[in-house]
């Protein structure tokens, strides 16, 4: 398939502003895995059938985020009195 020089431009610019626009949205990256996710909604959701998927999502992404913020505290230096 042969494409026009002007579609490849095209196509260039498109794609760099993509990644500009995804770069700028400002949201840091999870600080957990979708494995991790998965598996602790797995576990949710077997120990309580009636919990629904979203809320397990839900559940699971707090405690996923505030044991990093935990760890990141518990690891901190002391303060030296």
């Amino acid at each position: 398939m042969r494409f026009a020089p002007m579609t490849i431009v095209a196509l260039s610019i498109a794609l760099a502003s993509a990644n500009v626009l995804a770069a700028e949205s400002g949201a840091p990256p999870p600080q957990y895995s979708k494995r991790q996710l998965a598996d602790c909604m797995t576990r949710r959701m077997y120990a309580n059938r009636t919990l629904s998927y979203n809320d397990a999502a839900k559940a699971c992404k707090d405690q996923l985020r505030g044991t990093k913020t935990d760890a990141a505290l518990n690891n901190a230096p002391k303060p030296v009195s």
